[in-house]
């Protein structure tokens, strides 16, 4: 991505480009022309640059870091001033995007982790201090963009997304596809992703599944959307394939 300003601006009409003007004039004369600090002067630029349409509101950090030609840590810092300040989200709109970064999830080589990829810097700190709150570690020495959970962790997050009638139907719908005393749904979701970890690790080992990460958000989209009959087709070849 590299940022191009005057093609990009062809295709900002008058009125967008005197209101962003505006606006940025506005913030960089309050309350004295120069009295903002670098930090927010570049924060006013960049929410400009996006308003306009000049870099993608769903730009990510690599894209940002070429476009603007700054270090990763100061494209991860832009971003999460700017989400935070302008609050887009709702918790319940951050527990969304949870959510579809969990049906993107992948095992770790050795089937103890999921390892989720979160560019967002809001919904990263969302997700780690939702994990906190039920008494778990989250992850990111390796890369800041990948939180690693452990399995544990990633079923009490999935019982605290769920409703109760979603987690009822998920697990009925587990017990239909083959899941041993489904008690209740905390027991038969470690239950299943233990299983299905067990199974992950061996297809490592046979040579089955490319480099060092198998999916398993594919096995938890279903659940996490309440699919009904779409989790017992999902889940059918973990307890019989």
């Amino acid at each position: 991505m590299t940022l191009d300003i005057d093609k990009g601006m062809t295709a900002v009409t008058d009125s967008e480009a005197k209101t962003e003007l505006t606006r940025l004039l506005n913030v960089l004369t309050a309350p004295a022309f120069g009295a903002l600090p670098k930090r927010e002067v570049d924060l006013a630029v960049f929410e400009t640059l996006r308003n306009l349409g000049l870099i993608k509101a769903d730009a990510s950090l690599y894209e940002l870091m070429s476009a603007l030609r700054i270090t990763r840590a100061k494209a991860n810092n832009l971003l999460f001033e700017l989400e935070i300040r302008s609050a887009t989200g709702t918790p319940d709109q951050l527990d969304g995007m949870v959510v579809e970064r969990l049906a993107k999830a992948r095992f770790a080589k050795d089937g103890d982790y999921f390892v989720l990829e979160i560019e967002n810097p809001l919904v990263r700190a969302h997700l780690r201090e939702k994990v906190r709150k039920l008494n778990h570690l989250t992850d990111t020495s390796f890369n800041t963009s990948l939180t690693r959970m452990s399995l544990d962790a990633v079923t009490d997050l999935v019982d605290a997304l769920l409703p109760d009638t979603a987690k009822e139907n998920a697990r009925k719908a587990l017990e239909k596809a083959g899941a041993p005393e489904p008690t209740n749904f905390k027991t038969v979701m470690r239950s299943a992703l233990k299983t299905l970890a067990g199974k992950a690790v061996g297809k490592a080992a046979d040579g089955l599944v490319d480099g060092a990460f198998d999916e398993a958000g594919k096995f938890l989209e279903p659940i996490l959307k309440d699919a009904g009959t779409g989790i017992t087709k999902v889940w059918k070849d973990v307890w019989t394939g």
